[in-house]
């Protein structure tokens, strides 16, 4: 054999061996991703209560069916039916809602997909849902392969590239605010003057819980109690209420009052909300 020839066998030998190398490489980072996200789905069918608990992980989390809210140490989350919610690793936090509801979570790494020491809803796209839930319905490694690799890595780039939304209400700190503030938002159709339920829920009178709210959530208590309400209206009619039944469900006799503090607040009257609002999921 010739000195060429000879040549040519070794460098065909070393590229075989790198092509071998990569392939290797490129299994072994698809093992890795498959692996180092956990998916999990549950729901509550009567509606109820998730008690306060903590993950290792971050958590992305769809909702289905109703919406809830989420209680944290700091603020009150609405989870919409057409949002997403990013909940980071390390926050306590409990999950309600009176109405049947389903969550398809997927759990990663701490800070490998997304940045945030806060929770945040996350307006996803129809194809980012799809492929949360697509990942979702392989629970298990063993389960997952190539599309799930490729699907987990265009979800990680819309993740990265997801825009929050304003769900979020700060939660007042100390225990008296705390009270009220958690019958406030689990009962917004309560429409009795704040003075009535001030003195009857907190046990102090409107002047201190005033003062409270101002120095512990940077709102007056008549203007958290409205954001409160308008918010949980968001995820009726996300839900397909009609307005009225919005408006009523949240302490309003007047539709057209309802509208106008809608506006107001989000920019854009309720039936433009609910007509524009993404399909469910």
């Amino acid at each position: 054999m010739s000195h060429a020839s000879c040549s040519t066998s070794r460098v065909t030998r070393s590229r075989h061996a790198s092509h071998a190398v990569s392939l290797k490489v490129n299994e072994n980072a698809t093992a890795s991703a498959l692996a180092s996200y956990r998916a999990h789905a549950e729901g509550l069918p009567h509606g109820g209560r998730i008690e306060r608990h903590v993950h290792e992980q971050d958590q992305l989390a769809l909702i289905s069916e109703s919406t809830a809210v989420i209680e944290t140490d700091d603020s009150y989350v609405v989870h919409p039916l057409s949002k997403a919610l990013w909940l980071p690793a390390g926050v306590f936090h409990a999950v309600y809602s009176p109405r049947p509801f389903e969550l398809h979570s997927l759990y990663f790494d701490s800070g490998t997909v997304r940045s945030a020491a806060a929770p945040q809803v996350l307006g996803l796209s129809s194809l980012a849902r799809e492929l949360v839930l697509f990942l979702c319905a392989a629970p298990r490694a063993s389960q997952r392969g190539p599309r799930h690799a490729h699907a987990l890595a265009l979800l990680s780039t819309l993740l990265a590239e997801a825009k929050t939304e304003s769900f979020v209400l700060p939660r007042p700190r100390s225990e008296r605010a705390r009270k009220l503030a958690d019958h406030l938002a689990t009962r917004p159709d309560d429409s009795r003057a704040l003075e009535i339920v001030a003195g009857e829920i907190g046990g102090a009178s409107l002047r201190t819980f005033e003062r409270l709210f101002v120095e512990e959530t940077g709102m007056t208590l008549a203007v958290w109690r409205r954001q409160s309400r308008l918010q949980t209206s968001l995820t009726l009619l996300a839900e397909g209420k009609s307005i009225a039944e919005a408006a009523h469900a949240v302490g309003y006799d007047s539709t057209a009052a309802f509208g106008t503090a809608f506006k107001q607040c989000f920019g854009v009257t309720p039936k433009g909300y609910a007509t524009d609002k993404p399909a469910k999921t």
